[in-house]
């Protein structure tokens, strides 16, 4: 059994990323750690210490120590005091010296909407998977829609099924598509367990249906980040804003009403008027080229800043917003890396809840506990899931410092500040908004 404490090592990494988030109010058991076997494998018990002979080069006895069977070379370099190259400790949890990763047969298999390293939504989920299955010894495998289209030529419940045939005991199904997937397969299923990120079970109907013993879902305050984004950008000192959306679904439509209630309480706050936001969906995550232009359309009439929100949508952005100089906010992730165009992102904490699931699913002996089985859990700034980026050079702006943001971060932590999670209804504003 995986213990808690193996994800607690990860969790604690996480801490120190965007939005790393807690185990949403729920204790945190850990367990001593264990020795003996894992998955199989014989533990390795390495020497205390190797002296090199003397009449030996030291260089000469670091290799043929290092060569020991079962012994990983840099843990020896590390015992013997040898110099280790230093390693960001983030980027060394997402290397795959033992060969964790499987093209198929996974444990832990992984079914996207599209591609898995799409520097966004699915990049975030995968990371969380890889870093608690590289972690803890666990086989995963990915199985994805066409990257073109971001369909599955068999649908989307026979993607999961290729998974379930692979012999997955435990399949991470991110996004709204695998809904109707989920809720068949729950019941047609039930020696597998299913992890579902932004969604519920639904009928065919596309209504809920009950959340099986062997399903957890997840969902996010993604109206929070948005707000905490809208608000920072306005006190930046941008007055022309836009937002382009994805499919017109709950999360897409929570991270846009989030983003137009910040910027609405941070004009009030500020008593600004001339304020402007032009906003719309696209009903796609695909790029392509209408959606640059439509972009490169909004720079042009003076949009200053754009809130991307949805796929790969940030692609055509990208290009439209180095065009014209202007300024985009990311989503889901940190998305500073991909271009300088990006003040900041609008995030929440995909791959810590991933960790936080898979962590509840092993150590409660490959099942959900009373506690995730059947049941939706919601993460947002209460435990850390809502933000935007404040490490490392992911903090671009100029006129806004750190406090000022943890300030915001707090009122709205502590309860002073209130963001409507409502998506049937527009919020209620006081700046112009122009609906697209």
């Amino acid at each position: 059994m995986r213990k808690k404490m193996i994800c607690g090592l990860v969790s604690l990494l996480l801490a120190s990323m965007v939005a790393g988030c807690g185990a949403a109010g729920k204790p945190q058991a850990a367990g001593e750690a264990e020795t003996g076997t894992q998955s199989g494998v014989p533990a390795v018990s390495l020497p205390e210490r190797i002296w090199p002979a003397e009449e030996e080069s030291e260089e000469l006895q670091m290799i043929e120590a290092a060569q020991i069977e079962g012994v990983d070379r840099e843990m020896w370099l590390w015992r013997t005091q040898q110099p280790v190259p230093k390693k960001d400790p983030l980027e060394a949890l997402l290397e795959d010296p033992y060969g964790d990763y499987r093209e198929e047969g996974g444990e832990i298999a992984f079914v996207a909407d599209g591609p898995v390293m799409d520097g966004g939504y699915n990049e975030a989920v995968y990371k969380g998977i890889r870093m608690y299955a590289l972690a803890a010894g666990i086989s995963f495998s990915y199985y994805s829609t066409d990257a073109d289209t971001g369909e599955s030529a068999g649908g989307f419940e026979e993607l999961v099924m290729r998974a379930v045939d692979g012999g997955a005991d435990v399949i991470v199904c991110s996004g709204y598509d695998f809904q109707e997937a989920v809720g068949t397969l729950q019941e047609d299923c039930p020696q597998v367990s299913f992890l579902l990120i932004d969604g519920v079970p639904v009928g065919e109907d596309g209504e809920p249906v009950v959340i099986r013993e062997n399903v957890h879902c997840v969902a996010f305050h993604e109206e929070q980040a948005g707000y905490l984004a809208g608000y920072m950008a306005v006190l930046e000192g941008y007055r022309s804003f836009g937002f382009v959306g994805g499919r017109e679904v709950d999360s897409v439509i929570r991270y846009g009403y989030g983003y137009l209630q910040g910027i609405d309480d941070a004009a009030a706050d500020m008593a600004l008027t001339g304020v402007e936001v032009k906003y719309g969906y696209v009903e796609t995550f695909q790029p392509s080229e209408e959606i640059r232009e439509r972009i490169s359309g909004m720079f042009a009439e003076g949009t200053q800043i754009i809130f991307v929100c949805g796929g790969s949508l940030y692609l055509p952005a990208v290009e439209a917003a180095e065009a014209a100089n202007g300024r985009l906010i990311g989503v889901d992730m940190d998305q500073n890396v991909l271009s300088d165009c990006f003040l900041t992102s609008a995030v929440k904490g995909l791959d810590d809840a991933v960790i936080i699931s898979l962590d509840d699913y092993y150590a409660s002996g490959k099942k959900w506990s009373e506690e995730f089985a059947g049941k939706l859990t919601w993460y947002g700034v209460e435990n850390h899931c809502a933000g935007i980026p404040t490490f490392g050079t992911a903090w671009r702006f100029a006129h806004v410092t750190m406090e000022n943001y943890y300030e915001i971060y707090k009122r709205m932590k502590q309860g002073e500040i209130s963001v409507s999670d409502e998506t049937d209804v527009r919020p209620s504003l006081s700046v112009a908004v122009a609906y697209f």
